[in-house]
């Protein structure tokens, strides 16, 4: 059974291998390398800087929409959906129902067709699945950028100029869910139908030069500020949020980001019924690397091997650095060939042809779904981490350079 109130397992598996094994060095000393660099003043950047890391930072869809703080506003996702093409549909009837909305034939039939597209698709977002892709969000977007430009540009100048304002729900959901290019891209289109509406009112006489003008800037601001400013803070509260999931030496995930991954790992276990794979990995004699070739190069040795370790699990689970010279993975076994793949840990870690070879001791522990653990929930994994850590030890203490496993 899992205990919600007792640390993460990394911490305790930590713990308990310390107290085990009092020849080791402690704990401290084994993240030296991550934490040795001095601490210095880090000069504040200035505006431009920042908007160049908003438009440069490569854009995760995928990390923002499943990270574990934004699951639980999926079902409010979806209501946003729902309200915003309800009030765009609502605004297509009222069209309708104006004395100086869409005339003649074709107009109204164009309405009506929009008016069926748009009912239709909040019938799909409220019964459907929760949009969950980009392309879903991006089709959404364009769905709505089209729809209000199609209906607003048949009514009057000065009713159309008050129908932009339904661009800044779009400029929202680019705002939390699509890269700054596609923001800046809609701003681009929005901004554009706005100087046409502000234009067709100046030749129409329907406002003089300057009102036209002041009407076109209170437009564009409101559609545009709002959005531009929400998704630079968004971005960087993004990056700092993804950051404390990750190790700051090697980038593959910490102990935090290992935790936050194991319930979807579990989740994908049940789901195709693949066992779960706990692979623990201590570089051997890591402290003699530090002592001879100093903490620079332990750092490149422990970079190393992540990046290696990286291109091994990848697409088979999550790998975390949770010491200085320790990683932990978590796998399933979806395409069964996971066991391949453990197999292949020591000669990944070991290579001759390295300036400074090192050797890796790895334990490994497999929970099959018919194991009677696997009714225990995630909760499980912990169960499969101290078997793998124990298997782990036991080839350390063999002399190293081995992978020793166990079934649960």
């Amino acid at each position: 059974m899992s205990h919600p109130t007792r640390p993460p397992v990394t911490q305790r598996v930590r713990a308990s291998r310390d107290r085990a094994r009092p020849g080791r060095h402690s704990g401290s000393r084994r993240i030296r390398n991550a934490q040795r660099r001095p601490l210095t003043h880090r000069p504040r950047d200035s505006a431009l800087d920042v908007v160049r890391r908003w438009l440069t930072t490569p854009h995760d869809f995928d990390w923002i929409f499943v990270h574990h703080s934004t699951r639980s506003i999926h079902g409010i996702i979806r209501l946003v959906f729902a309200g915003a093409v309800l009030l765009n549909a609502t605004v297509s009837m009222l069209m309708l129902a104006s004395p100086n909305g869409p005339s003649g034939t074709p107009a109204i039939v164009y309405v009506f067709l929009v008016l069926a597209l748009q009912i239709a698709a909040m019938i799909w977002v409220l019964t459907g699945p929760t949009p969950d892709t980009k392309a879903q969000f991006l089709g959404f977007l364009i769905f709505g950028d089209v729809g209000i430009t199609s209906v607003i540009l048949l009514d009057t100048p000065t009713s159309a100029l008050i129908g932009t304002f339904l661009f800044a729900i779009n400029g929202a959901l680019c705002t939390f869910f699509l890269s700054p290019r596609v923001l800046l891209a809609h701003l681009a289109f929005t901004n554009a139908v706005i100087v046409l509406i502000g234009t067709l009112a100046y030749v129409q006489n329907l406002w003089g030069p300057w009102d036209a003008i002041a009407a076109v800037l209170v437009a564009s601001g409101a559609s545009s500020g709002v959005p531009v400013f929400a998704s630079i803070a968004w971005s960087l509260v993004s990056t700092d949020a993804k950051a404390s999931d990750l190790d700051s030496l090697t980038g593959v995930r910490n102990r935090r980001g290992l935790q936050n991954s194991v319930e979807d790992l579990w989740e994908t276990a049940l789901a195709t019924t693949s066992p779960v794979v706990v692979v623990m990995i201590d570089i051997d004699r890591f402290k003699s690397v530090n002592d001879r070739f100093g903490h620079d190069q332990g750092d490149t040795v422990i970079v190393l091997v992540a990046t290696r370790l990286a291109e091994l699990f990848d697409g088979h689970g999550v790998l975390a650095r949770t010491g200085g010279e320790e990683f932990v993975a978590v796998l399933t076994d979806v395409d069964g060939d996971v066991e391949s793949v453990v197999a292949r840990v020591t000669e990944t870690v070991h290579d001759r042809q390295d300036t400074i070879p090192v050797t890796a001791s790895v334990g490994v522990a497999v929970l099959n779904p018919d194991s009677s653990l696997w009714s225990s929930g995630p909760g499980a994994i912990d169960r499969a981490t101290r078997g793998a850590d124990s298997m782990m030890y036991r080839a350390k203490a063999a002399g190293g350079h081995r992978l020793l496993s166990t079934f649960l």
